[in-house]
């Protein structure tokens, strides 16, 4: 995601962020929305799936909505939320998939070469 790699970035106001970017020639936006601290609140792309599974594939509003945030052992980090399927349309809580609390943190050393 970074501009190196051709991603270009767009702020549409103070608490929305749009990346566009392409993978395999095909065209990709993900959109970002955070707090007044730049913290993530929600975000939202389109993925490649079967939601419906109806066997019909193509790129589907897909994202999530960081509930939550936490100081565990001084780092600040998106504790709660929620993604799924269908995120921003009337079809959003049918959608969701995955919901997660973290309540701990362990570090894990990066090796020494």
């Amino acid at each position: 995601m970074l501009p190196r790699f051709d991603a270009k970035w767009t702020a549409r106001d103070d608490t929305h962020i749009e990346a566009t970017y392409e993978t395999d020639d095909r065209p990709m936006r993900l959109e970002l929305e955070v707090d007044a601290a730049g913290r993530l609140r929600s975000f939202v792309f389109d993925r490649w799936g079967d939601p419906d599974q109806t066997r019909t594939w193509g790129q589907h509003p897909c994202g999530g909505v960081v509930t939550d945030y936490a100081s565990i052992g001084g780092l600040t980090i998106p504790s709660a939320g929620r993604l799924g399927w269908f995120y921003g349309t009337d079809r959003q809580a049918e959608g969701e998939f995955f919901r997660y609390q973290i309540t701990a943190l362990d570090a894990i050393e990066a090796p020494t070469t």
